[in-house]
């Protein structure tokens, strides 16, 4: 066997091998975006709905309108957490506050975020419910009012 037939081979090995690479390593960069935007949006849930359960005045008893913080103050809680690299258009108008500012014991937030898959491929093999590499992430958290 010469010398030009095996540098032939290789590059046809490459060639085979170089696209599956790609893809691991593209999805390796998937998941870790992922799971940065699942942990930032849980926190900024758990964040919002700590905020809503904290009373004003602590002398005041009761869930009325006025006991414990205002809609803004949770909403601006809210997105004080939002991280840098989510941007806000991908949150399509998702984010739900039940029970904040109302005379409820309880307070619920959730919200759902678009993130867009570099590799379409594993957004369709993990569950993406949308053919176009868009994979929804929720979050949702609940907590009683002090």
């Amino acid at each position: 066997m010469n010398l030009k037939s095996k540098r032939g081979q290789a590059v046809v090995e490459m060639a085979l091998v170089l696209p599956i690479f790609l893809m691991i390593i593209l999805g390796i960069f998937d998941f870790g975006r992922a799971m940065h935007a699942w942990g930032t949006l849980n926190y900024q849930c758990v964040r919002a709905a700590r905020a809503a359960t904290i009373r004003t005045i602590p002398s005041l008893r009761g869930y009325g309108v006025n006991t414990h913080t205002s809609y803004e103050d949770v909403d601006r809680v809210f997105w004080a957490f939002r991280s840098p690299m989510m941007a806000k258009d991908d949150y399509d108008n998702s984010v739900v506050f039940r029970g904040v500012g109302v005379g409820t014991d309880t307070v619920e937030i959730s919200a759902s975020y678009k993130l867009t898959l570099v590799t379409p491929v594993i957004g369709t093999m993990v569950g993406g419910s949308e053919s176009s590499g868009i994979l929804t992430i929720n979050a949702i958290a609940r907590e009683n009012k002090e």
